[in-house]
């Protein structure tokens, strides 16, 4: 009897394979209930000995099935259901890969980011662009840390103190009870972000950096330096390296309307989170405005950060100052505010062509 159950099971995951294979979900009911039942026992030594001959059976990677399993498994967690069995397909509109992520960026993105997140995946939004963002901002604040604490062997890890980010904590622990964070969300969300920030050993400027690169993910910025309702074409290039001797903290090229027949706008802008470094990076920052059209110090909310830009820049008055706070948008974007536009700079010909060159080695992945 049990035999014929199983191969009843079989059958109809080799035709949701050939048929219908976007039904991920059906296939990690499949699975589960060959665990649940111990029903791969009648094959194989073990469940994952049976998922590896299964797969092989059916010419697909193994990956796919696992995760499948591991997503329906998250699903089930976000919706604080307990059987899969609860779950109707017809209804699930996300994908077992934006779950994938989702996981990975829900253990160290500030929550009301992470909550946004989830919302807009559950009601069937493509979020897997969005996910991926978010994780490569973040992700580096994790150090090279698992779940665990401990540093996975081979990973990157940051070394330079200067190059992690900030959490949503005041910037200036007085003014906590001013705290944006605390006004707009509540004190639950702030006590799991404080818990991040302690588990992978974050300081408030550490995770500055991160939530002000998040919110210049944004084209708003661009729109208004260019004077324009929005851009027609934006992309934005994160840690954009020139050369061995520089790089831009972020660099966007831009398209302002969709009759423009010149090269892109180059918009660059350099985060400064640890306002004492200002003079130390001084040429560094002026290195970076030369190969921009328009250029930007992008500051956490703070007087003492703007009071001290303010005076850095007199003596370079096309530069622009962009101030970031604890604030989360509608679009799991932290709300960036121009303080001071940017004025157009004239590139010199020779960094305008090595500009170029750079941007299209990146896009093309050679960089």
């Amino acid at each position: 009897m049990k035999i014929n159950q199983l191969e009843q099971i079989e059958l109809e995951f080799e035709i949701l394979i050939q048929k219908d294979r976007r039904n991920w979900l059906r296939v990690a009911k499949l699975l589960d209930q060959i665990e649940s039942t111990q029903l791969y026992k009648l094959r194989s030594r073990s469940f994952t000995e049976y998922v590896k001959g299964l797969a092989d059976k059916n010419r697909i990677n193994i990956s796919t099935l696992w995760r499948a399993r591991s997503g329906a498994k998250l699903y089930l967690e976000i919706l604080g259901m307990q059987q899969l069995s609860e779950l109707d397909e017809s209804v699930v509109k996300t994908t077992p890969e934006q779950l994938e992520t989702f996981s990975k960026v829900r253990t160290i993105a500030p929550t009301k980011i992470v909550e946004e997140v989830k919302t807009k995946m559950l009601e069937g939004e493509n979020m897997r662009h969005e996910l991926k963002e978010l994780w490569h901002i973040y992700r580096p604040l994790k150090g090279g840390k698992t779940e665990r604490g401990r540093k996975k062997e081979g990973s990157y890890v940051i070394e330079d103190k200067k190059d992690k980010t900030q959490f949503v904590v005041p910037y200036n622990l007085k003014n906590s009870i001013e705290n944006e964070h605390v006004e707009d969300n509540s004190i639950d969300r702030y006590w799991e972000d404080l818990k991040k920030m302690e588990k992978y050993q974050l300081s408030s400027e550490n995770l500055a950096r991160a939530n002000i690169l998040n919110a210049l993910r944004s084209d708003q910025w661009l729109a208004r330096t260019l004077n324009v309702d929005f851009c027609s074409k934006h992309e934005h290039l994160i840690a954009f390296n020139l050369a061995a001797f520089t790089s831009i903290d972020i660099l966007s090229l831009c398209k302002a309307k969709k009759e423009d027949t010149l090269r892109p706008v180059v918009i660059g802008a350099h985060i400064l989170t640890e306002i004492n470094d200002l003079n130390k990076e001084r040429q560094k920052i002026i290195k970076e405005f030369g190969f921009c059209d328009y250029f930007y110090l992008a500051i956490p909310l703070n007087n003492e950060y703007i009071i001290k830009v303010e005076e850095f820049i007199k003596k370079y008055p096309s530069i622009g100052i962009i101030c970031v706070g604890d604030t989360v948008g509608e679009d799991t974007k932290h709300i960036c505010k121009i303080y001071k536009l940017a004025e157009p700079n004239v590139i010199s010909s020779q960094n305008e062509y090595i500009i170029m060159q750079k941007c299209m080695e990146r896009l093309l992945g050679w960089a």
